[in-house]
């Protein structure tokens, strides 16, 4: 069983990137389409997955293989003010993507986890649909949308970001109606999806979706 995702009134063409990341998680090698950036250990995870990036970029710090002959390399110094991931976003939105895939990005350094969910925020409010793809799990945000989620046997939490948010949720365990949900409260986590379709539409502020899938399911695709 697969999980579909789409942000209703986006019918552009997307062009993707996948960013591949250097965290521990799992990489979901499936999901992994269009231009394809390692940045900086994330060139050890796709290569050993038998992936070969189009781009890497990063200082390289922690990569423990260094960039092919003939692959496309983009190195910046360790003292810089974004991090390998936040470069190799920018890169991907300077080739005209305007869906990023972030896999790797979750897991080990909890500072680290934290930047990648506040770049995801910030891509959002630039209107780049953004993801990361986890092995069991989806994250995104929300700014003023609609969404939609395929039933898939799993969970959607949401919490507020930025600032207090109203919600409707249906086709869930609970249904919200306009509810004010806010960043001090995590009342929107781990809502069943229990209908063909859970739809979620954020009437006004920014929201984190996380679908998380039991373990028998694997794989993500849609928008």
């Amino acid at each position: 069983m697969r999980v579909g995702i789409k942000i209703c009134g986006d019918e552009r063409d997307h062009r993707i990137a996948s960013i591949i990341c250097g965290g521990p998680s799992p990489l979901d090698a499936e999901n992994v389409a269009g231009l394809v950036i390692a940045a900086d250990r994330g060139l050890d995870f796709a290569l050993a997955a038998g992936i070969t990036p189009d781009i890497a970029a990063g200082d390289f710090d922690s990569a423990a293989i260094l960039p092919p002959k003939g692959m496309e390399c983009v190195r910046v110094p360790a003292e810089k003010d974004v991090t390998d991931a936040w470069l190799a976003a920018e890169l991907a939105i300077e080739r005209g993507c305007t869906e990023l895939r972030f896999f790797c990005a979750l897991g080990g350094r909890a500072d680290h986890s934290a930047a990648n969910l506040q770049m995801l925020y910030s891509l959002r409010l630039r209107g780049i649909n953004a993801a990361i793809y986890g092995e069991n799990e989806r994250v995104f945000f929300l700014h003023e949308q609609t969404a939609q989620i395929e039933r898939f046997g799993g969970y959607a939490s949401v919490f507020a970001f930025g600032g207090n948010a109203v919600v409707s949720e249906t086709g869930v365990k609970y249904p919200l109606d306009h509810k004010e949900l806010s960043p001090a409260f995590p009342l929107g986590v781990s809502n069943e999806v229990s209908e063909p379709y859970a739809q979620i539409t954020v009437h006004s502020g920014t929201v984190m979706v996380m679908t998380v899938i039991e373990h028998s399911v694997k794989g993500c695709t849609g928008k």
